[in-house]
Order: C-alpha cells, then sequence, then structure tokens
C-alpha cells in the first residue's frame, strides 16, 4: 500500500523525541507500516523539522511556516499547516491517507477525496460541545473541525478505545468504525526507585486533568509520610496557578514542577523510578499515560473514567472517584504503605503492557487498512 499519514506533529532531531499522544500514535504506526509499505508523513514545519527527511523507511514531508510545539491556541499556525499539507498532499498517489487528529482529520478528508484514495481519521476522543469547556475559546476551531469532520463518510475511522467508538456512533450511527488501541511499545528504563515515597504525573496543566487534586492529596499526606516527593512532568495555562497552590497547602517542597521534558526517555525514567503514577484526569480518549506506566513497572493510581478502565484492563493500579482528592488520598496513601501490593500490581501491570506491543496493535490496524483499500479499489 501507498500510505499518506496526516500528523500535526512528528519526532524530529537527532533523537526522534516524542512529546505528545497523537504524535507517538502517528510515529509508531508509521515506523511498523513502513515495514512493508511506502509511507510518506505531511507534518508541520518546526525548529526540529526544518525541512523534508528521512526515517527510517519513511519520507517525512514538512509543510507551512515554521512553528513551535503548542498544545492549543495558534490557529493561524495551525491553519496555515492544513493549507500547506494539503497542497503537498495532493501531489501524491496514495491507496489511503490518515488524519491523527482535529485539524488533521479534514485534510486527511479532502486528499482522499481529490486523489479517489480511502480516507481513515485516527480517533482518540470526541469534544464535541466540550472544546471551549476543556481548552478556552481557543477551542472554536477544534469544535468547528470536528463537527465537520464526523459529518464526512470516512472509509473507517479507528478509535483508540472502544469508549470513543462509542462516543462517535451515539451521535453518528451511519460512521463505519473499528477500534485499534494505541501502540505502546519500548523497554523500560533501568533505575532504582527512590529511596523514599514518591508519585509523578505525566500531564497538561489543564483544568480537566485535575492537577489539584494530586496536589491537595500529597499535601495531605505530609503528616504520615514526611519525605513524600512528587514529581509533575507538562506545562499548560494552569501551571502558576497549581504553584501556588502546592505553596497555599504548605507542599512547595514536596511537589516538584518539571515543565516540559523534551526526551521520552527522560519521562520514562521519572515513571519508574516513582513508587506510583497518578493520572487525576477526568477526561481521556485512552490513557497511553497510564499503559506507559505499567510498561515501567509502575503501578498507577486514576481516577476511574472508562477510557482509563479500559486501557488496563482493569488491572495494574487502583482506581479513586473522579474529582475526589480525598479517594485519591486514601488510595495514595494506600500503595504508598504497602509494598506487597505495590508489588502484585506492578506484575499485573506488565502482562497488560505486552498486548500494546507493536507486532500485536500492527497487525489490527495493517489488516483493517487493507479491508479499506480493497474496498475503495472495487467502487
Amino acid at each position: 500500500m501507498r500510505i499518506c499519514i496526516v500528523t500535526e506533529y512528528f519526532p524530529g532531531g537527532e533523537d526522534l523525541d516524542i512529546r505528545g499522544g497523537a504524535e507517538a500514535c502517528a510515529y509508531n504506526e508509521a515506523r511498523m507500516l513502513s515495514e512493508k509499505h511506502e509511507v510518506t508523513v505531511l507534518t508541520s514545519r518546526t525548529p526540529e523539522n526544518p525541512g523534508d527527511y528521512t526515517a527510517g523507511n519513511m519520507q517525512v514531508m514538512v509543510c507551512g511556516p515554521e512553528r513551535r510545539y503548542v498544545q492549543a491556541g495558534s490557529i493561524t499556525g495551525r491553519l496555515r499547516f492544513m493549507a500547506s499539507a494539503l497542497r503537498r498532499g495532493l501531489k501524491l498517489d496514495p491507496d489511503v491517507v490518515i488524519g491523527y487528529n482535529f485539524i488533521t482529520h479534514p485534510v486527511a478528508w479532502w486528499i482522499a477525496e481529490r486523489r479517489n484514495a480511502a480516507a481513515v481519521a485516527r480517533y482518540h476522543d470526541v469534544w464535541l460541545g466540550e472544546w471551549i469547556k476543556n481548552i478556552g475559546l481557543s477551542g472554536i476551531l477544534g469544535e468547528v473541525l470536528e463537527r465537520y469532520t464526523l459529518t464526512r463518510r470516512f472509509d473507517r475511522i479507528i478509535t483508540v478505545s472502544g469508549y470513543t467508538a462509542g462516543k462517535v456512533l451515539e451521535r453518528y450511527p451511519w460512521q463505519r468504525v473499528s477500534t485499534v488501541h494505541n501502540m505502546v511499545d519500548f523497554r523500560a528504563p533501568k533505575v532504582e526507585r527512590t529511596p523514599g515515597p514518591s508519585v509523578s504525573c505525566v500531564s497538561r496543566l489543564v483544568e480537566y486533568k485535575r492537577i489539584q487534586d494530586l496536589i491537595r492529596a500529597v499535601a495531605d499526606l505530609r503528616d504520615e509520610f514526611p519525605d513524600i516527593r512528587c514529581r509533575i512532568i507538562g506545562t499548560g495555562p494552569l501551571e502558576e496557578s497549581l504553584r501556588k497552590l502546592a505553596l497555599q497547602e504548605g507542599a512547595d517542597e514536596n511537589v516538584e514542577f518539571l515543565g516540559f521534558v523534551e526526551r521520552h526517555e527522560d519521562v520514562l525514567r521519572v515513571v519508574a523510578e516513582s513508587w506510583v503514577f497518578c493520572l487525576p484526569s477526568v477526561v481521556e480518549g485512552f490513557g497511553i499515560v497510564v499503559v506507559e506506566a505499567m510498561g515501567c513497572g509502575t503501578p498507577f493510581l486514576a481516577a476511574e473514567i472508562p477510557p482509563v478502565v479500559e486501557a488496563s484492563q482493569g488491572r495494574g493500579g487502583l482506581f479513586f472517584r473522579p474529582s475526589d482528592w480525598r479517594d485519591l488520598r486514601d488510595k495514595l496513601k494506600l500503595l504508598l504503605s504497602d509494598s506487597k501490593l505495590r508489588s502484585r500490581l506492578s506484575s499485573e501491570g506488565a502482562e497488560v503492557f505486552s498486548g500494546y506491543s507493536a507486532d500485536a496493535i500492527g497487525e489490527k490496524l495493517e489488516e483493517i487498512l487493507m479491508e479499506v483499500t480493497h474496498h475503495k479499489g472495487n467502487e
């Protein structure tokens, strides 16, 4: 197959550092598919990716003016990227075009329509009616584009979870939807656990991630665990207010904000060193960081929401009531106090993690792509 992948960001530089879930999904799947198929990637021009390049068996074409990695906003930059990616994509002759996030789904659709290729949307979550609540006024662009995307008749929408598939089909029952979980395939860093009790978190610092719940829980546990250490990786608009919260709660010496960590390997090291990994988020499409924690042998503590329960298969960690920092505190206390429980959950997580290997997920994805291109060719 000739496969065109459209992704807002793609790892660049010598180390091919990955910074976000959709980017990781696109890279891992592109790399796996390129072992057997011709893969061309359309992505943003960034300081790390200033010009077209080859990564393994993949041809990467950078589009639009240079811009830095962003998680929200940048409406003008994103629109210019979309226009450039469309122009370059129309010069290709793909069998299938896959979009990986809300600004690339329409581009994949337009290229596929004009080049008579199969159109596929790799879907992480449905935010219809929630964009502005989740990320502010810049969410207007997401709201418009997602409504447009889900009213197109894609040859297939491939969701990362059954939970997300259900959300698509609830509103658009005529869409053709399949589920293939995210590929999570890496070698766990060989590191020692921290000598004292520790918890890590990898998250955007936005309201729906509920980092404030973790900070309050850690602050409340200082009497029982005076040397508790909480390391938070990520940036976002709430960073300053979260720092102030830690100070107000008297936990500023226990809570460390590491900001944006460039190397994914370094992120995994922090997770692997921790006694517990925490994801307090109440909005997720899949929960890839929980699977990564299991791959590092670190038990997780997460808000009990359907996509994360699905991703973990309910094993490898404990769940607390969403947005309930006191329940989070109680479960965190249990995990930090019971080494046998942590060991059992670590073993469970390793078993679950093995099911997310590149071979297992890649085979499912390839089968669906072969099916949609075969059907398109017979129309």
